[in-house]
C-alpha cells in the first residue's frame, strides 16, 4: 500500500503568524500534512475568485478539513500585502477594523466517512473584523495555543472599482497566426481616478487560469489617451495557449466515476486508481467543457458534501519516457496551482510512467501536466499537453493604483475575461 504523501514540510517559527510571510511572497498554500482540501472562494460561488468589493456586501469564505485525530481550536491574522503579496508597511490598526487572533468557531465533524476529520468555515468580512482598504489579503491560520507556527494561509483580495478594463483576447500574435499561443489586449479607463503618471502609478498584473508562475506585469501602456490607457500587441502579453484541463469525477466508493479505473479498500483508506494518462502534445484539438484547474467538491447521495464527502487516496499516472533537464508538476488547484515539490511527480521506470498518490476528498477535479525546466519556476504546457490557440482559457487582470508617497498599492479594478470564440483556422 502506498503511503499517504506529506503535503507541507516546512513550518514557519517566528514571533506572529504574519511575520513568516517575510520569507516569500504570500500564497494560498498548507503547511502541514494534518490540514487538506484548503479552498477559498467568494462565499456561495465556490467557482469564484476570492475578490470582494470594498464596504460591499460580499464575502470571502475560506473552508479546510482538518484530519488531526486530536480536537483543536483554530486562530487567525490578517495580514495586507502589496501587488507582489509581499507585506505591506502598514500595521493592522490601519487596515482593519477589529482585531487579530481570532477564533475560528463555525466548524462540524464529518458523518459516516472512513476518514475522520472537521470541516472549518471562516468568512470575512464578519461581526469581528472587516478590511479598511483595498489590495491584497493574506489570512494566517494556526492552532490558537501554537501562534508561532502557521498551518494554512489563505489569499483573497478587496477591490475599489474605480477603473473599467476591457480585454481582447485573440490567437493572432506577433509569435505565430492562430497556432500555439494566445495574445491579450488591455484598455484601461480612468476618468474616476486622479492619476498623474500612468506608467508607473499604474501596476497591472495579468493571470492565466489564476496561475502565479507565467503571471504578467511590469507592463508599459502602448498608447496613452485621455482617460485610456491601452495595451496592444504587447509581447509580454503573449502566452502559451495550453490545452484544456483533463477532468475526473469520484463520489462514490461503491461505483467508478469519469476517469476512474477501479476503487479498493486498504485499511484505513480507499484507494481510486485513475486511468493512465497519456500525453496531448501531438494530438488535434478537442473542446471540453472544463473548469481551468478549479475542483468542486461533491459525493452521491449525501446532503452536505463539507461533512459528508470521504477521503480516498487518488493514483495519478502519466505514460511518458523520462523528461530530462525538469520536472513534472501536477497543476491544480488541489495544489493551488503552485509548482513545487509538492505538486511534483515522480518517474517510475518499471511503469514507465510519472506517478503521483494524493489524499483528496470526493468530488469533481480538473489538472495539467506541465515540465518545469531546472533553474526555472515558469511550468510549460508544450510537452506533455500541448499548446492550441483554441484553448478556452481564463485571463484575470488586476489593476493597482500607487501614486507617488503613498504607502500601498489600492486594488483599483478586477476583472476576467474568457478566450472562447476564435475564428476557425
Amino acid at each position: 500500500m502506498m503511503n499517504v504523501p506529506n503535503t507541507g514540510r516546512f513550518f514557519c517559527f517566528f514571533l506572529w503568524p504574519g511575520l513568516c510571510a517575510m520569507a516569500q511572497p504570500a500564497q494560498t498554500e498548507i503547511n502541514t500534512s494534518t490540514i487538506h482540501t484548503l479552498h477559498v472562494s467568494l462565499a456561495g460561488q465556490p467557482s469564484a475568485a476570492p475578490v470582494i468589493e470594498l464596504h460591499g456586501d460580499k464575502q470571502v469564505e475560506i473552508h479546510f478539513d482538518a484530519l488531526d485525530q486530536n480536537a483543536y481550536r483554530f486562530a487567525y491574522s490578517i495580514e495586507h500585502c502589496d501587488a507582489d503579496w509581499n507585506p505591506s508597511p502598514l500595521i493592522p490598526v490601519e487596515y482593519l477594523n477589529g482585531f487579530t487572533g481570532l477564533t475560528i468557531n463555525d466548524f462540524a465533524n464529518s458523518i459516516a466517512t472512513t476518514t475522520s476529520y472537521t470541516n472549518y468555515r471562516l468568512l470575512l468580512p464578519n461581526d469581528e473584523v472587516q478590511p479598511k482598504l483595498s489590495g491584497n489579503y493574506a489570512v494566517r491560520i494556526y492552532r490558537e495555543n501554537e501562534p508561532n507556527k502557521v498551518l494554512l494561509t489563505a489569499c483573497f483580495s478587496v477591490a475599489e472599482p474605480l477603473v473599467g478594463i476591457s480585454a481582447e483576447i485573440t490567437g493572432n500574435t506577433l509569435t505565430d497566426f492562430n497556432q500555439a499561443h494566445q495574445q491579450v489586449n488591455i484598455g484601461i479607463d480612468y476618468k474616476n481616478l486622479p492619476l498623474v503618471q500612468p506608467q508607473t502609478d499604474l501596476k497591472i498584473f495579468v493571470y492565466q487560469n489564476r496561475r502565479r508562475d507565467n503571471a504578467v506585469t511590469h507592463l508599459r501602456p502602448t498608447t496613452i489617451l485621455a482617460h485610456r490607457l491601452m495595451y496592444d500587441q504587447n509581447r509580454a502579453l503573449i502566452f502559451e495557449a495550453g490545452n484544456e484541463y483533463r477532468r475526473i469525477e469520484f463520489l462514490s466508493h461503491t461505483y467508478n466515476g469519469m476517469g476512474v479505473d477501479n476503487i479498493r479498500f486498504y485499511n484505513p483508506f480507499y484507494h481510486v486508481t485513475l486511468l493512465a494518462d497519456q500525453p496531448r502534445s501531438h494530438r488535434t484539438y478537442q473542446y471540453d467543457e472544463d473548469q481551468n484547474g478549479r475542483y468542486l467538491i461533491r459525493c452521491s447521495r449525501c446532503n452536505d458534501p463539507d461533512t459528508e464527502a470521504d477521503y480516498a487516496i487518488v493514483h495519478f499516472s502519466l505514460r511518458s519516457d523520462p523528461l530530462p533537464g525538469g520536472s513534472v508538476h501536477l497543476l491544480s488547484a488541489i495544489y493551488n496551482n503552485v509548482l513545487d515539490e509538492r505538486s511534483q511527480l515522480y518517474y517510475n521506470a518499471d511503469a514507465g510512467a510519472y506517478q503521483k498518490d494524493i489524499l483528496l476528498k470526493q468530488g469533481n477535479y480538473n489538472y495539467q501536466y506541465l515540465f518545469v525546466p531546472d533553474n526555472k519556476s515558469r511550468g510549460e504546457t508544450a510537452p506533455l499537453e500541448g499548446d492550441y490557440y483554441q484553448t478556452e482559457n481564463e485571463y484575470s487582470i488586476y489593476v493597482y493604483y500607487r501614486p507617488f508617497g503613498s504607502r500601498y498599492d489600492r486594488l483599483v479594478g478586477m476583472e476576467t475575461f474568457s478566450a472562447n470564440h476564435f475564428p476557425p483556422s
